[in-house]
């Protein structure tokens, strides 16, 4: 299943959703954000992985980050947060993060959706622009 997204105007934030997927997956997913007029600078991403089966090998979420790290500025993304299953280690979104963190990106993994909002809409990030 690709990956979809919604636009919660109100919140300020991106839902996505579907199972793991590749950059390519990715980069159409953002592209399509980028485009769509109910976006707005400055929105928080939130992924949604608690029904995804599929994860994805650690080459596979470096691809994902770099793509990230290019639509971050694009987009004037505050902070993203990816939402895992309770009780569970996923080895991608960790990796996600450490590799998010190393690029200046303000991304947490959590396994609880309202901890993955009540932090997104927490002090603003930095700031700080993604590594270029």
């Amino acid at each position: 299943m690709p990956l979809t997204y919604r636009i919660d105007r109100q919140a300020r934030i991106v839902v996505i959703s579907g199972d793991y997927a590749d950059a390519e997956g990715w980069r159409t997913m953002l592209s399509a954000v980028a485009n769509d007029p109910a976006y707005r600078r400055g929105f928080n991403f939130l992924r949604d992985l608690r029904n995804a089966e599929h994860p994805v090998s650690a080459e596979a979420v470096v691809g994902i980050v770099t793509v990230v790290r290019k639509f971050w500025n694009v987009l004037g993304v505050a902070r993203a947060a990816i939402v895992t299953r309770p009780g569970t280690v996923d080895y991608p979104a960790v990796v996600a993060q450490a590799l998010a963190s190393d690029e200046h990106i303000a991304l947490q993994a959590f396994p609880s959706y309202d901890e993955a909002v009540a932090w997104l809409q927490a002090a603003p990030s930095t700031g700080k622009r993604a590594r270029e």
